[in-house]
């Protein structure tokens, strides 16, 4: 009983209310989904510059790395809201 005591007393922070916490996971649900978005469309937009330039030959372009760049995104996004999720009691 008193090493129970003892790890109550060591918590350092309160439990947030539901009242709180509810809307905040609601608003990062919202912010994930909205971030994915942006990295999809910006995927399809790269991917399509990147098939024309393959289709004419051009040396220079920029699309393999806008590709690159929504993959990352949106592994950072996802990666981002495991964290938090880790963090925030369910």
């Amino acid at each position: 009983m008193t090493t129970l005591r003892m790890q109550t007393d060591l918590l350092a922070y309160k439990q947030m209310p539901s009242e709180v916490l509810e809307p905040l996971m609601q608003l990062l649900n919202w912010l994930l989904w909205f971030v994915l978005i942006v990295c999809l469309s910006w995927m399809i937009l790269s991917a399509g510059k990147l098939w024309i330039a393959f289709r004419t030959d051009l040396a220079a372009n920029d699309a393999s790395h806008g590709v690159l760049m929504s993959l990352i995104g949106a592994i950072v996004a996802s990666g981002a809201t495991s964290i938090a999720l880790a963090f925030l009691p369910a």
